[in-house]
């Protein structure tokens, strides 16, 4: 993931509009004084993929003064480019937040955000490939936190490598190979039925030769009568033929 573009309007200590072009540079680096804003934009940009900053509250996140705030990252996927927003507002006692995702087709940004905001969310971390948690143990060290990772737990130590090296890939390889295993199990019991079938229709096979042979003489014999009855209906046809002759003389 390459950030190309960060824009803030009314983020933290960014009153009004700010943006961030990252275009073209290769390495960046944020110097300033202290309060100034530089760890602001790196809170916008984890704010704005994964809703996470370290900030306790989403409100405490919205400029002092105001009500309402948005940030809006575009980066590079591969040879892809993709445009997240993410908003938050606070009348009231009311809070409105809202999460777009957005895919460049080459003539402009194309909506690609679920149902709602935790669909969309799920899109933007299978696109990335990393939750907040693996990203702040391996790309990005919070400030004050760089020890983040050695204090957790082994379980979660082994979870985040694990996702730091993709092994969540080989998972989804090793559950399409037994759903294969399981549609070649049954395939292959559906052969063995075919198979004890046929081997069952060879076993009776002497029987049903047997069984043609006496069908076969019995048909001969009938055929043979068949032919002896034709020819005596014949005959008989024959001799009306004669004696309808002779009628019609003496007549």
């Amino acid at each position: 993931m390459i950030p190309v573009r960060l824009r803030l309007h009314n983020f933290m200590c960014y009153r009004g509009e700010a943006t961030l072009d990252l275009s073209g540079i290769q390495l960046a680096c944020l110097a300033g004084d202290n309060g100034h804003g530089k760890s602001a934009l790196l809170d916008a940009l984890t704010y704005a993929l994964w809703g996470e900053t370290r900030a306790r509250r989403e409100e405490d996140l919205i400029t002092l003064g105001t009500d309402e705030m948005e940030v809006e990252l575009e980066f590079l996927l591969g040879d892809d480019r993709y445009r997240v927003i993410r908003k938050r507002s606070k009348r009231g006692r009311t809070r409105l937040s809202a999460l777009e995702l957005q895919q460049w087709d080459g003539e402009g940004f194309q909506a690609q955000t679920g149902t709602g905001s935790r669909e969309t969310q799920a899109r933007i971390i299978a696109l990335l490939r990393m939750s907040y948690d693996t990203f702040i143990n391996s790309a990005f060290l919070l400030q004050g936190r760089a020890d983040e990772f050695a204090r957790k737990a082994a379980g979660e130590r082994k979870q985040v490598l694990g996702e730091i090296l993709g092994l969540s890939a080989y998972d989804d390889y090793e559950q399409k190979a037994r759903e294969r295993v399981r549609q070649l199990e049954d395939e292959t019991l559906r052969l063995h039925g075919e198979i004890t079938a046929i081997e069952q229709e060879l076993k009776e096979k002497p029987q049903r030769e047997t069984e043609l042979a006496r069908c076969e003489r019995e048909f001969a014999q009938v055929d043979a009568k068949l032919r002896e009855a034709e020819a005596a209906l014949q005959m008989l046809r024959d001799e009306k033929r004669e004696l309808d002759v002779k009628v019609r003389q003496a007549g």
